[in-house]
């Protein structure tokens, strides 16, 4: 798949556990997913991780959704498209 520069978020709260962010991961390289920014930070009930991955269509997106719900380690997920990084047409003057 050729990046267009779309790319869709997804947020994860995973438990505190030393493996939890390997076990996300390893969910994301399984179903190939491109991943273009991480982050993941201790929060009050767990691990706080943000992924940031290239547009892979809305059907692959549902099942990399369904496969981390999925996972021993995910507690709560949201995911969508990045706001502000999706490109835009902009109208000729």
């Amino acid at each position: 798949m050729k990046p267009d520069g779309k790319r869709r978020l997804f947020l994860v709260g995973a438990a505190d556990e030393p493996d939890a962010l390997m076990r996300v991961l390893n969910v994301v390289t399984v179903l190939q997913a491109r991943v273009r920014r991480l982050e993941a930070e201790p929060a009050d009930d767990g691990l706080s991780i943000r992924l940031e991955i290239d547009d892979p269509g809305e059907q692959r997106a549902e099942a990399l959704a369904r496969r981390l719900e999925a996972c021993p380690a995910v507690r709560r997920l949201a995911f969508g498209w990045q706001s502000g990084l999706a490109p835009l047409t902009m109208s000729p003057n």
